[in-house]
């Protein structure tokens, strides 16, 4: 799949997961096959301050290229600056965010907001596309809501920006009314790809599971697949994509010590970033995830959150995983 200079040797990557994305999590991400991979969202006027950008969530290791810096914002002048800013810090790749449906975002008119202001979300588009030279995703959802008015901008957004020159669409198959409710519309997604075949689109929404990925590939002729929500505490997504789609058969499901070791290495790359007082809540997180694999799913994950240390939680780990 390519978007723009950029080639990917297999058809998806892995999402701008907002408070999860971070180093630790990307550098798993990468180890067991995606790749491409992307830091947190990334508010426009943060990125203009060198402090925020040394944090984790945004820093960028020598280990992780290519990576994408997914931005949001509704001011043009301040997005192309943003943009040329993280470029500067090690970017290989802008995506911008006219998709996020989460009410803190579209009440300041960010985000999925701008599909209701199509001049603004042009404008935008425009001046970052002038400001950058690396490759620039727009990542969208099929309408603000479900009215006609909505349907017009959505097609107007994408005929502008396959105007300007940007390298891929990335659809989301929901509108920013449904949030995550019902079912993503990938035959909505597959328009796109028809009325633009041209252009890179890339599919979002539901996939939980690799055969899912392949499924989507096959059925509805999008170049590629963002694989979001599925990649939390499951790095062995992209291990199993790669050989589905590779025509392999789906490796075995990892045991549960390799489970236990991916989590303590996940923990260490963590609190090589983090104190313990923000890398144990952090950590957390992503122990819901991992344990949903695990034959005593809820106690395991009771054990594992409540663990007040450290020590307590690499213990846990231990016993909990057969290390």
């Amino acid at each position: 799949m390519k978007l723009g200079s950029i080639t990917l040797d297999v058809p998806f990557f892995q999402a701008a997961l907002s408070g999860y994305s971070d180093q630790a999590m990307r550098l798993l991400a990468l180890e067991y096959g995606a790749p491409l991979v992307f830091s947190g969202l990334m508010l426009d006027k943060s990125v203009l301050y060198p402090d925020v950008m040394r944090k984790p969530l945004y820093a960028v290791s020598d280990q992780e290229h290519p990576i994408g810096g997914q931005l949001l914002g509704n001011d043009p002048d301040t997005m192309a600056r943003a943009a040329g800013r993280l470029n500067e810090f090690g970017y290989d790749l802008i995506d911008l965010n006219f998709a996020c449906p989460a009410p803190k975002v579209t009440q300041k008119q960010r985000g999925g907001f701008l599909l209701t202001d199509p001049k603004k979300a042009i404008e935008i588009i425009r001046r970052v596309r002038l400001a950058v030279e690396c490759p620039v995703l727009v990542k969208l959802r099929i309408g603000f809501d479900q009215s006609e008015e909505s349907l017009e901008n959505f097609w107007r957004i994408c005929e502008q920006a396959v105007a300007e020159g940007i390298d891929g669409l990335v659809i989301h198959g929901r509108t920013v009314s449904q949030k995550y409710r019902n079912r993503s519309d990938w035959s909505f997604i597959a328009r796109v790809k028809k009325a633009f075949p041209q252009m890179s689109v890339v599919g979002s929404g539901d996939i939980f599971l690799a055969e899912d990925l392949v499924e989507r590939l096959a059925e509805y002729d999008v170049d590629g697949v963002l694989v979001a929500r599925g990649a939390i505490g499951n790095p062995w997504f992209f291990r199993e994509a790669r050989a589905l789609v590779a025509g392999r058969d789906k490796p075995a499901p990892p045991s549960l010590a390799e489970q236990g070791r991916v989590m303590i290495r996940h923990f260490d790359l963590i609190l090589k970033r983090y104190p313990p007082a923000k890398g144990i809540p952090f950590f957390r997180k992503f122990c819901v995830y991992y344990c949903r694999r695990h034959p005593q799913r809820k106690k395991a994950q009771t054990a594992l959150i409540t663990s007040g240390n450290t020590k307590e939680i690499r213990s846990a780990i231990k016993q909990w995983y057969c290390l």
